[in-house]
């Protein structure tokens, strides 16, 4: 069981102070490399303290979330509308009931809002519903928030990339410089449980994250859970001033399964709780489209990889494609 500094929240998730890898010496960063390594191959979750992103930062981000999802359907509907922006850059709003990550289980209880890096975001995904939407400028300050937060996370999601190589005996680079294209900012909000809910119905189906490596940022309602190698279901409490890092399926088929793609998922509360809104934010750090992720040659175990080579954009882009629910 750890406990975060400072506070009384408590987590079979381990928690690891990640400043002497962005501030330290080549030890100091061998040394965090080495701890993050070993939680990647064993549980494939981990919290990271100290990072380049504040408590006041996220506190922010999710005030302006719930003001945006507290919108009238009505009007939040022409944000449906995004334009892909390449094979897997689908921006924009996501409606109640337009996804499951469980496929066989009804719709997720949840809408979302997803950014992909551009400078002219707004005029770029929705040129066919800007003219709708009276609150265009609004909607344009409230996307640069969330631009400011996309760039930090970015910041952040390289140090890791760049502590996994270290860890690998890669160059310290050979992450970073395959990934930046694909950076996704998910805004999620979890609306307040109806009352009938249907067999099997989650927030969040069980499910693995598809690229490489996810950022996650909670607010102080429960319900993330996840799979020990044991078979156990571990709480996954929202910890302040820390990020929750996990593992995508790409980044275990490049290690030949030796950083581990862990199940999770977001349950339906019970009594009080079911009565409240949750919101998150994660940050799904996938690589290029045009980058081969195959079994790194020194990770090679037996007489073939335990997976058929892959072309990033092809694998995210048909996996995106099976979230959804055709309406």
């Amino acid at each position: 069981m750890h406990k975060n500094p400072g506070t009384n929240v408590h987590s079979d998730i381990p928690i690891v102070d990640f400043a002497p890898f962005s501030h330290g010496n080549a030890s100091n960063r061998a040394a965090v490399a080495a701890l993050i390594g070993s939680i990647a191959r064993s549980l494939g979750f981990v919290y990271l303290r100290g990072i380049e992103i504040t408590q006041g930062d996220v506190d922010h981000l999710f005030a302006r979330m719930a003001a945006f999802f507290g919108l009238p359907d009505a009007a939040k509907k022409p944000l449906a509308r995004a334009r892909a922006a390449g094979m897997t850059l689908r921006g924009g709003y996501v409606p109640r009931g337009r996804e499951h990550e469980d496929s066989s289980t009804p719709s997720d209880i949840k809408e979302a809002f997803d950014l992909y890096r551009s400078d002219s975001y707004y005029r770029a995904a929705f040129a066919s519903a800007r003219d709708e939407v009276a609150f265009a400028g609004e909607i344009q300050r409230l996307v640069d928030d969330f631009s400011v937060f996309h760039s930090r996370c970015t910041i952040v999601a390289n140090d890791v990339l760049r502590a996994f190589a270290i860890d690998l005996g890669l160059p310290e680079l050979y992450f970073v410089e395959r990934h930046g294209q694909n950076n996704i900012l998910r805004l999620l909000h979890y609306p307040p449980i109806p009352e009938t809910v249907l067999a099997g119905q989650m927030r969040v189906g069980s499910h693995t994250d598809f690229g490489t490596l996810t950022l996650l940022f909670q607010d102080p309602s429960a319900g993330l859970e996840v799979l020990s190698a044991g078979g156990r279901w571990l709480t996954a409490p929202s910890i302040p001033g820390t990020v929750l890092i996990n593992i995508g399926d790409l980044m275990q088929q490049w290690t030949n399964c030796g950083f581990r793609s862990t199940p999770h998922r977001v349950d339906v509360p019970r009594g009080e709780g079911a009565l409240r809104s949750r919101y998150s934010i994660a940050f799904f750090c996938e690589p290029n489209n045009e980058t081969e992720v195959a079994c790194l040659p020194a990770l090679q175990s037996g007489s073939a990889p335990l997976f058929v080579p892959v072309i990033a954009g092809e694998h995210l882009s048909a996996r995106l494609d099976r979230t959804l629910i055709e309406k």
